[in-house]
């Protein structure tokens, strides 16, 4: 999946970001229980936990690359990736089903969040990405803030569970150890 997509990707941060998410996200869905992967296609779902971010592509460099608090007018338009997220997916025309999965990965178990869909509305792929790429934004440095470990990680993962983050899936997220979820960093 590196080479016909990852051209897309002018930011490298946003690229491994992208990979990262990708590779916690099979781990995650192997170690989902059968009810769970019987209702998410695992192709679709390694597609979509990559392409989550495509959307950043037609973000300016500026605000994904700021070293501070975006603001009120930064934000707005940060919040617009998943929708033209979507639009460049459908534009390829080659990754049926996941559009949903990629314009709903922000979305709050409490209905707090892009478009308020709430709880079990939430696709369950998109509940699951949302829970890698938060790890992984929390684990990775960003221009307006320093990596933290995998414990400070945890710890804020399951501080937002049933409110940001599906609760059963963060009590299965953080059974998986922190060798098993390091091996998941992507090569640099």
């Amino acid at each position: 999946m590196d080479g016909p997509v990852s051209f897309f990707f002018k930011n490298k941060e946003v690229q491994w970001h992208c990979k990262h998410v990708q590779n916690l996200t099979m781990l995650f869905y192997e170690n989902l229980p059968h009810e769970y992967q019987n209702v998410v296609n695992p192709v679709g779902l390694e597609y979509a936990a990559f392409l989550h971010d495509i959307g950043k592509l037609e973000i300016s460099e500026s605000i994904l690359n700021k070293p501070g608090k975006l603001d009120d007018e930064e934000w707005k338009i940060m919040r617009t990736h998943p929708e033209l997220g979507v639009k460049i997916i459908e534009s390829l025309g080659l990754f049926d089903g996941i559009t949903d999965w990629v314009l709903y990965h922000h979305e709050r178990i409490d209905g707090k969040g892009y478009y308020k869909l709430k709880g079990p509305d939430i696709p369950l792929a998109s509940r699951i990405i949302a829970i890698t790429d938060t790890y992984s934004a929390i684990t990775m440095k960003r221009p307006y803030e320093d990596a933290k470990t995998h414990e400070e990680a945890f710890r804020i993962i399951r501080e937002v569970a049933g409110t940001q983050l599906d609760k059963e899936l963060v009590d299965i997220f953080t059974s998986i150890s922190k060798t098993v979820l390091e091996k998941c960093q992507p090569c640099t």
